[in-house]
């Protein structure tokens, strides 16, 4: 398949618009001057009966050159319609896209010369157009998804807060039925105000384009700080904890790695049950440091893996209660500001590893 595609493409000759419009000129001019001489040759020899004088001559040359002249601009008249009817296609197709129909398509026409498929700098702008108006129409279908799943998100622990107020308000509650209700009216607050701190946060990486890696950071000491942390988090949560950390000194974002490890550790403890061991590992080889978070539940799917990344994507439903999706999002965005990589190897049964690799 592969040598196919090669042989296809080296048939491919590319013509610049110069040269084209270069060829098709002389090419009608060159018709047109035949042309005239043969009128003017044939006017002569039908209806001139007299000698052939200079005067005769020069108004022979000159009634070749007027005719010569029109019949050249005819014929480029309708010459120039090929690059004039594709421009054309690509100015009302620019329109269409500045009023946000990003499904428009420029249909081309191939043209050959010989084996050759040829193409110019306007075939071009058709193609880059086209992968353009795909790339636009993903992310506005992106963007749409995006909308729907955040408007989804907020809308439960809103829905949630409301329902519970309501029951709140009626006047035979006893004081620990109100607690109760207000202890799920603090649960849900707490769900929606981290939502909205990982919407923001997820917003602000993704214009981020340039991260300073001015601190030098202790990376075992930080993943020793978010077990810590995350220890008072999830304080009904019996885990163990393996860590195989050398003294992992990089020069980079200390805060931004505090979020990776933060998120990769949060979710190794949600999906992995009370009394299984989290292994975390991590080396400085080649000039990179490589962490690894592994923990001992139920794994992901082949399908699921593919899709782990994704904004607001949860591979157990029934976890959505306790997160939004994002948390590996902002995983992999801030490791791509970081320059490095993140893979996600799993196994349904045999738990999850995810390992990150970051440039020093």
């Amino acid at each position: 398949m592969r040598k196919h595609n090669d042989k296809k493409e080296s048939r491919r000759l590319h013509l610049s618009v110069r040269i084209y419009f270069l060829l098709i000129s002389i090419s009608s001019l060159c018709a047109a001057c035949i042309i005239s001489f043969l009128l003017v040759s044939a006017g002569v020899t039908l209806f001139h009966e007299g000698p052939i004088t200079k005067p005769f001559i020069i108004g022979m040359g000159l009634l070749v050159c007027g005719l010569c002249i029109l019949i050249g601009g005819i014929m480029l008249w309708f010459a120039s319609l090929h690059f004039v009817k594709p421009i054309e296609e690509v100015s009302k197709a620019v329109k269409k896209v500045a009023n946000g129909d990003f499904s428009v398509h420029i249909a081309q026409k191939a043209r050959r010369f010989g084996h050759h498929e040829v193409h110019d700098e306007i075939d071009e702008l058709a193609e880059n157009f086209n992968t353009m108006t795909s790339e636009l129409s993903g992310m506005d279908y992106m963007r749409k998804d995006f909308m729907s799943n955040v408007s989804h998100e907020v809308k439960t622990p809103v829905a949630a807060i409301t329902g519970f107020t309501d029951i709140l308000m009626e006047n035979d509650l006893s004081p620990e039925e109100q607690r109760e209700y207000l202890l799920l009216v603090n649960q849900e607050s707490i769900r929606l105000s981290h939502l909205c701190e990982n919407m923001l946060r997820m917003s602000r990486l993704d214009y981020q384009k340039i991260v300073q890696k001015k601190d030098k950071v202790r990376v075992d000491e930080q993943i020793r700080k978010c077990i810590i942390m995350l220890s008072e988090k999830w304080p009904d949560s019996s885990r163990n904890y393996d860590l195989d950390l050398e003294s992992l000194e990089i020069q980079s974002d200390a805060d931004l790695l505090m979020q990776v490890w933060t998120n990769l550790i949060d979710n190794a403890i949600k999906y992995s049950p009370d009394g299984s061991t989290i292994t975390i590992s991590g080396r400085i080889e080649g000039g990179s440091l490589t962490v690894t978070v592994q923990n001992d539940g139920e794994g992901i799917s082949k399908e699921q893996q593919s899709r782990v990344f994704e904004k607001f994507y949860q591979c157990d439903a029934s976890r959505g209660k306790d997160g939004s999706g994002l948390g590996l999002s902002i995983v992999k965005r801030i490791v791509d500001l970081l320059g490095g990589k993140i893979i996600c190897v799993s196994e349904k049964g045999k738990g999850t590893t995810m390992k990150v690799k970051v440039p020093m």
